[in-house]
């Protein structure tokens, strides 16, 4: 059977002209539905990874401060110390992006396309990180117990400075 003679007998019938309309229609809504989840699914992705990120260097800045803490208490005649670190940025970090460029006859470059190139692993996508750049470390704030002479005092700033890279003025340390 001819497919353009089915659909000449269907047009010709005005009853059924109108269910098929509207089987149309709801066939097209279903279609943009379809391809807006497509779509929206991949931009979800991308921000789903920058917010990890976020979080991961919070969390990592966290258990830094922690470690420092826990060690800094196990010095003779210091205890219950808290510290705080202050940075100056994030850090941040570059992506590795997949080019792609449109020459026009002459040999110029028409257009340039960047994406993010990304792993797959088990169906999660993570980005492909060329490198990454650590936060800068502004100052520190220690408070503990135990730290009444001055002597104690430039140890730990000593100690905190050549650990984070910085130096020891930047490091201030106070009795609890």
């Amino acid at each position: 059977m001819n497919y353009l003679e089915t659909l000449k007998n269907i047009a010709k019938d005005n009853k059924r002209k109108k269910e098929n309309l509207i089987l149309l229609l709801v066939l097209l809504v279903i279609l943009l539905i379809s391809i807006n989840y497509i779509f929206s699914s991949d931009n979800s992705t991308k921000d789903t990874t920058v917010e990890n990120k976020v979080e991961e260097q919070t969390v990592q800045s966290e258990s830094i401060e922690d470690r420092i803490s826990e060690i800094l208490s196990q010095i003779s005649g210091v205890s219950e110390v808290s510290v705080i670190i202050n940075y100056s940025n994030n850090g941040n970090t570059n992506v590795v992006y997949d080019t792609k460029e449109t020459l026009n006859e002459n040999g110029n470059v028409t257009s340039v396309e960047k994406n993010v190139a990304y792993n797959e692993k088990s169906g999660e996508k993570t980005a492909i990180i060329q490198m990454y750049n650590t936060p800068s470390v502004e100052g520190v704030i220690v408070v503990a117990k135990g730290v009444e002479s001055s002597d104690l005092k430039q140890r730990l700033s000593t100690a905190l400075g050549n650990l984070l890279g910085i130096a020891s003025y930047k490091v201030q340390v106070f009795e609890k």
